[in-house]
């Protein structure tokens, strides 16, 4: 049963947070680029395998190994943070890379080890110090040094990975994310002013990790400290999985519409624990004036604190 719920509760975390991939995309950028490179992404995700293997079957694959990874505990205290980490990454990786990767791979594990340094430092008190004084940055040694080199050497991975699919491409047969974008690019090769670029391939694939794989993860161990603090909610939980999943096969989209209470509990999850409080920008469609202040549309680039 704690099986079911994990695959069930993973499947759900990880639709919605490929939301926060658009997102983040969005407003990373700005113009052109972006608006190309957004509705390209979301093209090619939502039709992703064009009749082949789908995203909900990538998440449904890892959602089963993360299940096995679990019960190696044999339900001994265990600190779950990689593993619910790794899962996330590994439907990325799956994506991107045609491929999901054993726990235990060596590329792997440094990539996740990455991302978690990175994840560590931006969340250190440090940080924050050099934003709010960025001179500090270039004038003083620190943890904060790292960040450059981990993102440039995980761009550099990507673009190793680009290579590969560049030497093995169809253009008949798209084998992932990658495959797709550079069918693009040569679609576009006689266009000066096109996007679809080698690099904003590597940043693209790059926004990917970083929007999916920490805040997945992080949800996941938030949710089930939650329901550990509120076992009532994890009986009427497990009381709809048994009722619509069964226990003889694994949760899929569909059984969504008909789990209300399961859904509800997902997203009031994500809005209890306020993953990203202040580090997303926001910004007004039109002007808007509130208390004798102005804010600016977006169109003046004014970003505003969440």
């Amino acid at each position: 049963m704690a099986a079911k719920y994990c695959s069930t509760f993973f499947l759900g975390c990880e639709f919605s947070q490929f939301l926060a991939f658009f997102f983040w995309l969005g407003f990373s950028s700005n113009g052109k680029r972006w608006k190309e490179i957004w509705r390209f992404s979301l093209i090619t995700l939502r039709n992703f395998g064009m009749g082949k293997r789908s995203i909900e079957d990538r998440v449904q694959e890892e959602a089963r190994c993360l299940v096995e990874e679990l019960r190696k505990t044999k339900a001994s205290p265990c600190d779950p943070t990689f593993i619910l980490g790794c899962a996330p990454c590994n439907v990325i990786c799956s994506i991107v890379f045609q491929k999901r990767f054993d726990y235990e791979d060596e590329n792997f594990l440094t990539l996740m080890k990455r991302f978690n340094e990175n994840f560590r430092i931006l969340t250190s008190p440090w940080i924050q110090v050099c934003n709010n004084f960025p001179l500090l940055i270039d004038c003083f040694p620190g943890t904060h040094n790292k960040l450059p080199k981990n993102v440039a050497l995980t761009k550099s991975y990507i673009s190793e990975k680009v290579k590969e699919h560049q030497a093995t491409l169809d253009v008949n047969n798209p084998r992932d994310f990658i495959d797709c974008f550079l069918i693009k690019m040569e679609q576009e090769k006689d266009n000066q002013e096109s996007e679809f670029t080698i690099e904003n391939l590597v940043g693209t694939v790059a926004d990917l990790f970083i929007a999916g794989t920490e805040t997945t993860g992080t949800t996941l161990r938030y949710g089930l400290l939650l329901l550990l603090k509120h076992p009532e909610v994890t009986a009427k939980v497990q009381e709809e999985i048994v009722h619509v999943i069964g226990r003889r096969r694994s949760p899929c989209m569909q059984d969504r519409s008909h789990m209300p209470y399961t859904d509800a509990v997902v997203h009031e999850i994500q809005r209890y624990i306020d993953l990203v409080p202040t580090g997303v920008p926001h910004a007004v469609t039109t002007d808007i004036k509130f208390r004798n202040y102005l804010s600016p549309s977006f169109d003046n680039k004014i970003m505003l604190a969440a």
